[in-house]
């Protein structure tokens, strides 16, 4: 069976580096990875994407999933879990709130910046448990430990997972 079918449910788990904005280089390689990213997102449809809106990654494509009428469920591990977010990345957050389909809030526990890998994982777990497949957004140039460890924990999971790497091509 073909899990990455149209219309499936798919988890987004992107790494928390993401390309700045700033000197025009990095935006262009900025946008190049933007669009990478979305051309695997809308080439699948999925019918729903569950996210946490981690900074890196996640935070900077939902505007474009926005924008492409793309269904987003967002998960977060707790209400305080996103103080960690810019003003500009609060602002994209709060949006994405009033749109998205469902919010779903793991705990209502404050968050805590030291449990931070701990509930970024169980966020992971709910958004892979909830869908049909995983699309992994990373940049192989870029040495993301957090990340890296994060997807350690997933390696014995079933789900069939597309890996979107958006580093800078030669």
């Amino acid at each position: 069976m073909n899990h990455f079918k149209k219309g499936s449910k798919m988890a987004l788990l992107g790494e928390n580096y993401f390309p700045p904005m700033s000197n025009s280089h990095v935006t262009y390689r900025r946008g190049k990875s933007l669009q990478k990213i979305m051309s695997a997102i809308l080439h699948h449809s999925p019918s729903v994407v569950y996210i946490c809106p981690t900074r890196g990654v996640n935070i900077n494509i939902l505007p474009l999933l926005f924008m492409n009428n793309v269904k987003i469920r967002i998960i977060m591990p707790s209400k305080a879990f996103f103080t960690t977010l810019n003003a500009e990345e609060k602002i994209i957050l709060d949006h994405a709130c009033q749109i998205a389909d469902k919010i779903i809030i793991l705990s209502e526990k404050k968050s805590d910046p030291l449990r931070f890998a701990e509930d970024w994982y169980q966020a992971s777990d709910r958004a892979i448990k909830n869908s049909d497949w995983v699309l992994i957004a990373h940049s192989a140039d870029t040495e993301d430990k957090g990340f890296e460890d994060l997807l350690t924990r997933f390696e014995k999971n079933p789900k069939p997972v597309l890996a979107v790497d958006f580093g800078e091509e030669e």
